[in-house]
């Protein structure tokens, strides 16, 4: 029989190893009750060792830190990312350009005429835009997240409801073969799935260390996105696990811009 510290080792190892663990499941795989799991998992939330959510327990991340200071670091990193999205846009296209550091990236390796809309609920997306006259930009209204950097609520989604794109180029703050796109906060989420929604193709760009890393917030499955944007130096592991996911998207591989 195990003891209850060597039982919440082996939970607390499990979350690491997968990100993601379900109550049920690690009832199973230890031998005792899901009551037992469940206060297992109470007690390790409380300690901070983990998130706990309903059915299960995710890894716990450090939460987001603002757009601004995101959009200061790993700027070669994004770059890459950015110019390998740059080449999903075609001149005729809508676009949606969701909020985030990576997506800023993007917009500043863009040109006027790239496409023929483009639709952000970032201001500093549609600022970064400003100068183009042949691109119409629309910027999506709601209430301002200074966080996200992100238009998110109710007026935002109507919004989005009332455009039909060609392309999203979705933001992703967590990315799992199995559990899928995540995001850290729950009305960005929302807007996110309405962006998807609404579009007829689907991109993500994703750094190494957001790959096989759990969030709170559901977006998508892997397989509702068409292109999936990596760094080049991804874990081979990694891209396999990905690759052997049913459904899995195109994947590009972007080299780092000197």
């Amino acid at each position: 029989m195990q003891l209850p510290e060597e039982r919440r080792r082996l939970i607390l190892d499990a979350v690491e190893r997968e990100g993601k663990v379900l109550a049920a499941e690690l009832a199973t795989r230890l031998g005792t009750s899901e009551d037992t799991v469940r206060r297992d998992l109470r007690d390790l939330d409380s300690a901070g060792l983990l998130q706990r959510v309903h059915g299960g327990a995710l890894r716990r991340t450090v939460a987001e830190a603002p757009l601004r200071q995101r959009a200061e670091r790993d700027g070669p990193r994004k770059a890459a990312l950015g110019l390998a999205l740059r080449g999903l846009i075609r001149p005729q296209d809508t676009v949606f350009i969701d909020a985030g550091s990576t997506n800023l990236a993007l917009v500043h390796q863009l040109h006027d005429g790239c496409a023929r809309v483009i639709a952000t609920n970032s201001p500093q997306v549609a600022l970064a835009l400003q100068g183009f006259r042949q691109t119409r930009i629309v910027l999506i209204g709601g209430v301002f997240s200074p966080d996200c950097g992100a238009a998110l609520g109710a007026q935002a989604v109507a919004e989005i409801g009332r455009i039909h794109a060609d392309l999203c180029i979705v933001g992703v703050c967590a990315l799992h073969a199995q559990q899928g796109l995540y995001a850290a906060d729950p009305e960005e989420a929302h807007v996110k799935r309405a962006m998807l929604a609404a579009s007829s193709r689907r991109a993500a760009a994703v750094l190494n260390e957001r790959l096989l890393d759990a969030a709170p917030f559901a977006i998508a499955s892997l397989p509702e996105l068409d292109h999936l944007v990596l760094e080049a130096d991804a874990s081979p592991d990694v891209l396999a696990r990905l690759r052997e996911t049913t459904g899995c998207p195109d994947i590009l591989l972007a080299n780092k811009v000197n």
